[in-house]
């Protein structure tokens, strides 16, 4: 259970690490002015346009790779084992230096991959289970149906009507 919860939260930094690069706005943008309701002009828009943008290379900029640490690191790890035994999972390597000094710098740059090693076998009977269902269910709905429209035109008699003597 521990190995599946790490599985699981190592994903989560995986995504969220992804999703860091979307501006950060800071308290100043959210903040509604004393004029809120009324219309900002033209040049009020294009300012704050450019402070989007700053504040997109500002966001970017650190997750660029800086060519100058890429030329200090000498390869890169090996693959790590896949994040699951079956199905689909992720793999990582990280970049290396054999300098002390930028050993640091180089192992903040990692790539990841997806990975499948195969199949796993509880999937196949879920999917064969979830077929038999659907078909059950297929069954059932085509007899309801046949059920309402035979009871919409007449061929099944009411309780409810008197019967004449």
């Amino acid at each position: 259970m521990f190995i599946t919860i790490s599985r699981y939260l190592f994903l989560l930094f995986l995504i969220k690490s992804c999703l860091n690069i979307f501006p950060q706005y800071n308290d100043t943008f959210l903040e509604p002015g004393p004029h809120q309701n009324k219309i900002i002009n033209n040049q009020a828009l294009n300012n704050q346009a450019l402070n989007n943008q700053a504040l997109n290379n500002r966001a970017l900029n650190g997750r660029v790779l800086n060519e100058n640490v890429l030329n200090n690191c000498d390869g890169w790890t090996e693959w790590s084992q896949c994040s699951k035994t079956c199905d689909i999972g992720i793999k990582m390597r990280v970049r290396i230096s054999s300098n002390p000094i930028y050993s640091l710098l180089c192992s903040k740059y990692t790539e990841t991959s997806v990975c499948f090693i195969q199949e796993c076998p509880d999937h196949s009977e879920m999917r064969n289970r979830d077929e038999r269902e659907k078909r059950k269910n297929k069954k059932k709905k085509m007899l309801k149906n046949y059920i309402n429209e035979s009871y919409s035109f007449g061929k099944f008699k009411s309780k409810n009507k008197k019967i004449k003597k």
